[in-house]
C-alpha cells in the first residue's frame, strides 16, 4: 500500500509539472513579447531626455570635453573654439528647463504623442553672470537638438551665452 501511495505522489507531481511548465513558459512568452512590443516613440523621448540632461549637467559645470560628444560633428570644431572663452567668462548658478517642442520635419509634434519626431527644441532659463561684469542676467536659451545617426545631438550657439 505504501508503494501505491509513493506512485499515487509522484504520478500526482508529474501532473502538476507540465502544469508548472506550462506557465513558465506562457510566461517567458508574455516577457519576450512585451520586450519586443516596447514602445519606440518613448523610448526615442527617454533617449532625447538623458542626453539633455548630461549635455545641460555637464555644460553647466563646464566640461566641455565630455559635452563634446553631444555636439553636432558638423558643429564640433567651433563649439570647441568658442567653449574656451565660454569657460573662462561665463558663471552659470541655475538652469530652469521652461519648454520642449518637438518636431518631425519641421511640422510641430504634441509631448507624449506617438509620432515619430527628429528634432526638438528645449527651452532653458538660464541666471548666470559674464565677466568682467558681476551683474546677474537671466537669458532664456533655446537648444536645438537633432536626431543624428540614432542618436540625439546638439546644435549649440554659444554665442547667445556671452552677449
Amino acid at each position: 500500500m505504501r508503494l501505491s501511495t509513493h506512485c499515487t505522489d509522484d504520478l500526482m507531481l508529474k501532473s502538476k509539472c507540465p502544469r508548472a511548465l506550462t506557465a513558465i513558459l506562457l510566461l517567458l512568452i508574455f516577457v519576450s513579447a512585451s520586450c519586443r512590443t516596447l514602445d519606440p516613440y518613448l523610448k526615442t523621448q527617454e533617449d532625447l531626455d538623458l542626453s539633455i540632461k548630461a549635455y545641460n549637467l555637464e555644460f553647466e559645470s563646464k566640461a566641455i570635453d565630455r559635452t563634446a560628444r553631444f555636439v553636432h560633428p558638423a558643429h564640433r570644431a567651433e563649439y570647441m573654439e568658442k567653449s574656451l572663452e565660454m569657460t573662462k567668462r561665463l558663471n552659470i548658478f541655475d538652469a530652469t528647463t521652461l519648454d520642449i517642442r518637438l518636431f518631425n520635419n519641421a511640422v510641430p509634434i504634441p509631448l507624449g504623442a506617438k509620432e515619430d519626431f527628429d528634432r526638438a527644441i528645449v527651452v532653458i532659463r538660464y541666471q548666470l553672470a559674464v565677466l568682467p561684469s558681476t551683474k546677474l542676467k537671466n537669458p532664456i536659451i533655446e537648444q536645438e537638438w537633432v536626431l543624428y545617426q540614432e542618436q540625439w545631438v546638439i546644435i549649440p550657439d554659444l554665442s547667445a551665452f556671452l552677449d
